[in-house]
């Protein structure tokens, strides 16, 4: 029973590695897409987005219950739940760029840079994030901590540029509204893997 218990482990942790590792292909299609204005790449990004979101959910409510069995599980407790909301936040970001290219929302010159950085910076984060569920690397774990910060930051700075862009009139307001919302789902994808770091280096 046990030597089955640990097999069922493994699997319940592989499927914590797809979720996560997936994100790097995810990001690299939505950042093409923001990048050539191509609605195509995004086909099927919504359904790919919710089956992971569904079977992170699945984890989410399962896992727990494997405890008493597997302590070795423990540190995953809380795993499912932050790529979840990554997952979420990635839906939601593929469904800014998608209203982006189909309304013809034009970004300025900066703010395609800025969101371009971010993206990279982004999978950066996520592909140790996804090596952390196997792994549980201490330095993996502190690279992913001192990246968010600096998503951050960086964020945050460019905000208060577009908010000085916008002030100037070198943007309109409603791709103001929407480069603001995608600044905010890239911190919040940022500060959950920086959690899932977090919970597995502890």
């Amino acid at each position: 029973m046990k030597s089955a218990m640990k097999i069922d482990t493994k699997e319940k942790v592989m499927a914590l590695y797809e979720m996560a590792n997936d994100t790097e292909d995810f990001i690299s299609l939505m950042q093409t897409a923001f990048i050539y204005h191509t609605p195509k790449l995004l086909e099927g990004c919504d359904t790919k987005a919710d089956e992971y979101k569904k079977g992170a959910a699945h984890l989410s409510e399962i896992i727990p219950a494997f405890i008493a069995d597997d302590p070795d599980l423990k540190p995953y407790v809380s795993v499912p739940a932050h790529l979840l909301r990554i997952w979420e936040n990635l839906d939601k970001l593929s469904g800014l760029i998608g209203k982006k290219i189909k309304e013809n929302i034009l970004f300025s010159d900066k703010a395609v840079d800025e969101t371009t950085y971010l993206f990279h910076r982004l999978v950066e984060i996520l592909r140790p994030t996804a090596d952390m569920v196997l792994a549980r690397n201490t330095f993996l774990s502190k690279y992913i901590l001192t990246s968010q910060s600096d998503v951050e930051k960086m964020a945050a700075e460019y905000a208060t540029l577009h908010e000085n862009r916008l002030v100037r009139g070198e943007c309109m307001p409603v791709s103001s509204s929407l480069y603001v919302s995608m600044l905010e789902a890239i911190k919040s994808i940022a500060w959950h893997a920086k959690e899932i770091a977090v919970k597995l280096s502890s």
